[in-house]
């Protein structure tokens, strides 16, 4: 049986599909036995030394005189470390020399049409001192801007290393209300702050999970370590709570809070399309934003969906009517985001403990391992409530 696509790969493939629909095809990616540098990685490359001068280290495989550690046509290139690229044209890892922190650059090129100019203002706005230690604010932070050298070459964002949202794999209810939580408190504060993020997705929220594992994981192949010693072993989010982030604002738009708030056209967020967007008609952004997160959490938690391999959660039905009200087909019926927190958490509150703890069992879970699974969380969960762990996990600390 073949592994399941991840989320990423599934959008690619959704993608790919609709685009040839319409006569239009992706370039092949390289020949993974090759494995040579792309044109992307290429860039990465030639900068190493730039990089390096600012206190960002490159992994072995964009150093200068880089030659592959196995043998072409002999060896498995995915066994190796430097087998594996970055996944993304734009993004790239580094090690932070000076604390050894692994962190994520992303490059903001003049040549990348999804990349508008907001980005860097939206993304270091929140990332100031005042709004850092704001606790609401769930806005990745960016730890260093660096201008590339070079006519038009852009500017480099710095931040830390993060891991996808459902990886691992949420164990009880109350995790994934945590994690609904701040993504509801997030966008309420970009919100409060005439601030729309219009790309609300599963795919630009991200987890800041270094409390949850024991050493760092690399940043191509996530169930590994870092120096490719071993298995990437971590705590859960219960007895170790992570953060999470918004991230992405390449289609983010900051408003004057003296005007009246312009009519903005809808895009396709993570592979789904809001009803103002299919109909072509203008709309408050911070509905739109409003309608995304509520997408959001009926495909990837409540319902789940097929296509993208998200199996759903089951339990989570208490949410079914503030989500519906999320996702109004008419926009002007949509609850604002103070809205929206002020629900799910008059919600969470009258919610009893036990089904705070109770198991995020998977949708597409195979019934025979049930209750094997059912019993083992009986005992964790007894493990947990003697280490005096909240059913809702706490990232405020």
């Amino acid at each position: 049986m073949s592994e399941p696509m991840s989320r990423g790969e599934a959008a690619r493939a959704s993608l790919e599909r609709r685009l040839a629909a319409e006569g239009i095809t992706i370039a092949p990616e390289i020949d993974p036995e090759s494995r040579t540098l792309d044109r992307s990685e290429t860039w990465w490359a030639q900068h190493f030394e730039w990089l390096k001068e600012h206190g960002y280290l490159l992994r072995p495989r964009y150093r200068p005189g880089w030659q592959p550690s196995w043998r072409a046509g002999k060896d498995s290139y995915w066994k190796y470390e430097d087998g594996h690229d970055t996944n993304s044209a734009y993004i790239m890892d580094a090690i932070r020399m000076s604390d050894s922190l692994v962190v994520a650059m992303k490059h903001l090129s003049p040549s990348n049409r999804r990349q508008d100019g907001h980005e860097e203002s939206v993304a270091t706005l929140f990332s100031d001192e005042c709004h850092n230690s704001n606790p609401l604010n769930h806005c990745v932070r960016i730890l260093d801007v660096l201008t590339v050298p070079g006519n038009n070459n852009g500017k480099i964002l710095v931040m830390v290393w993060m891991r996808e949202v459902m990886d691992p794999s949420f164990r009880t209810i109350g995790e994934v209300l945590h994690f609904l939580k701040e993504m509801i408190e997030g966008l309420q504060y970009m919100h409060r702050n005439n601030v729309a993020h219009r790309d609300c997705s599963i795919n630009n929220m991200a987890m800041d999970a270094r409390t949850m594992y024991h050493r760092q994981w690399h940043p191509s192949v996530p169930k590994k370590r870092y120096d490719w010693s071993g298995r990437a072993l971590h705590h859960s989010r219960t007895r170790c709570p992570p953060k999470y982030y918004l991230i992405d604002f390449g289609f983010s738009c900051q408003y004057d809070p003296s005007q009246p708030r312009p009519l903005e056209s809808a895009i396709m967020s993570g592979g789904y399309c809001p009803p103002e967007a299919k109909e072509e008609t203008p709309c408050d952004p911070f509905a739109t934003d409003v309608f995304l997160l509520g997408n959001m959490m009926e495909t990837s938690f409540l319902e789940g969906d097929e296509e993208f391999r998200c199996p759903g959660i089951h339990g989570l039905e208490f949410l079914e009517g503030l989500v519906e009200a999320m996702m109004a087909d008419n926009p002007t019926e949509r609850p604002t985001m103070d809205e929206v927190a002020s629900r799910f958490s008059a919600i969470v509150q009258k919610l009893p403990w036990w089904k705070l703890r109770a198991r995020a069992a998977k949708k597409n879970e195979f019934m025979i391992l049930k209750p094997f699974r059912a019993l083992h969380h009986i005992l964790w969960t007894f493990s947990m409530m003697l280490m005096l762990k909240p059913a809702i996990p706490s990232s405020k600390c």
